[in-house]
């Protein structure tokens, strides 16, 4: 009982924080960086992020009330790739200013919310997986939903939201929602799309001997 109520307790915590970024991001289009209106919050992958982390905590809680309900699990593994990818990826470019100037003056609830968008929601992601539910069972099936994530925003990356949008504008083009895009041609940004895409692959790998122990296979 004890060990049902921390789980209840730790889920609808997660919930609670997934609802908010869900609204605040997502629905109402606030997020650290600032790029053209086209494509709502959804133009950036941290983004993203945030609708699957929120699916999963909905899934997590209807799970408390009906063990057999264990459909999501196929979702796990992807969630967790873009999670750690988010984190890398964030947290690497903007060290190298790929974002542009920092904000100024943030309050410290304005610093709590970008650690856990690019943060905190690996955290209990990952808390979830390990203690809670099962992931890493399909490789097919669960490396095609993360494949299909990469493919998805990098179509509705390139042939939607800069198409619609004209800020932020770099060098070489506008309206991609990460300026250091905008400074990069074709050829540079699929070089770009093909490291991220090893770097998932890798993260998979590391996730998965994370979750499954060192004796299990690398997929």
């Amino acid at each position: 009982m004890l060990i049902e109520n921390k789980r209840l307790i730790f889920r609808t915590i997660a919930f609670a924080l997934a609802l908010y970024f869900f609204i605040t991001n997502i629905i109402l289009g606030f997020y650290v960086l600032k790029a053209g209106s086209w494509g709502g919050g959804l133009k950036f992958l941290t983004n993203w992020n945030l609708l699957f982390n929120f699916i999963i905590a909905i899934c997590a809680l209807i799970n408390e009330k009906d063990s057999k309900f264990i459909s999501y699990y196929f979702l796990l593994p992807a969630s967790m790739v873009l999670n750690v990818l988010v984190f890398l990826l964030y947290w690497v470019i903007k060290l190298f200013g790929g974002f542009g100037a920092g904000e100024s003056g943030w309050s410290i609830f304005d610093v709590l919310k970008d650690y856990y968008m690019h943060f905190g929601t690996s955290v209990f992601l990952f808390v979830e997986v390990m203690f809670y539910s099962k992931a890493f069972h399909n490789f097919k099936k669960e490396f095609s939903v993360f494949g299909g994530i990469f493919v998805g925003y990098i179509i509705w990356m390139e042939f939607f939201v800069q198409v619609n949008n004209d800020f932020p504008c770099g060098d070489i083009s506008c309206g991609y929602p990460y300026l250091f895009l905008n400074d990069l041609d074709v050829v540079r940004r699929l070089v770009f799309y093909l490291i991220v895409l090893i770097l998932g692959t890798v993260s998979w790998i590391g996730c998965r001997k994370l979750i499954k122990g060192p004796g299990h296979s690398l997929f």
